[in-house]
C-alpha cells in the first residue's frame, strides 16, 4: 500500500470551505481512480488554519498512473486551483507496518 499525505495551509478563516472543497469536489474525482483506496482529511485542533489530507493507494503504481493522466487533481495544485492563497506539500510512503484498522475497512471508518 502507499501513501500520500500533503500538508495544507489555508487563508486565515477559511479551512471550513477547505473541508467542502476536499469533500465535495477534490476527493470524489479522486475516488474513482483504479488503486483508491481511501482518503481522510485531518484538521489541526492547535493551528485551525493548517491540516493534512492522507490519500491511501493500492501501491505506487497507481499513484503514478493516476498522475500521468494530467487531471489537475493529480497534481499538486488541484487543491490550490479552487481556493486562492493555499500553500500544499505533498510526500509519498509506502507503507510497511500497519496494525489496529484493517485497510480494507478504511473507507467505512472514514465515514463515522
Amino acid at each position: 500500500m502507499y501513501a500520500q499525505t500533503t500538508t495544507i495551509r489555508v487563508p486565515m478563516g477559511l479551512m471550513g470551505r477547505m473541508r467542502e472543497i476536499v469533500k465535495s469536489e477534490y476527493l470524489p474525482k479522486i475516488r474513482i481512480r483504479p488503486g483508491f483506496v481511501s482518503a481522510i482529511f485531518m484538521e489541526q485542533l492547535d493551528d485551525p488554519d493548517r491540516a493534512e489530507l492522507l490519500v491511501l493507494w493500492e501501491n505506487q503504481a497507481a499513484v503514478e498512473r493516476f498522475n500521468s493522466t494530467g487531471v489537475l487533481e493529480a497534481t499538486i495544485h488541484g487543491l490550490s486551483a479552487h481556493l486562492p492563497g493555499i500553500q500544499v506539500q505533498r510526500q509519498g510512503y509506502s507503507l510497511t507496518v500497519v496494525t489496529g484498522v484493517d485497510p480494507a475497512t478504511l473507507d467505512e471508518f472514514a465515514r463515522v
